[in-house]
């Protein structure tokens, strides 16, 4: 006779039964992650240089053109003093 565990009403495995792989959900995490990242930099970014996105747009949808002007960072366009 085999062990069978039982953890709850739905749920029963035995002992030797196929174990569920941790790392099945770990893609969807990881993309949760991604996106919670990428809206902390924008909110830095737009905080430091009070710059916007479009709104309702997903950063993704936006233009080269938008995100260039967004991310772009000014002290780095302007050469600095031969003699500094």
């Amino acid at each position: 006779m085999q062990d069978t565990t039982v953890s709850g009403p739905h749920y029963a495995s035995d002992s030797a039964g196929f174990t569920y792989p941790r790392f099945a959900r770990r893609p969807r995490r990881r993309a949760n992650e991604d996106e919670l990242l990428a809206q902390v930099l924008i909110t830095s970014w737009s905080l430091a240089t009070g710059r916007t996105l479009r709104p309702g747009v997903a950063p993704e949808l936006l233009t080269e053109d938008e995100l260039i002007s967004f991310w772009a960072d000014d002290e780095l366009a302007v050469p600095s003093p031969a003699g500094a």
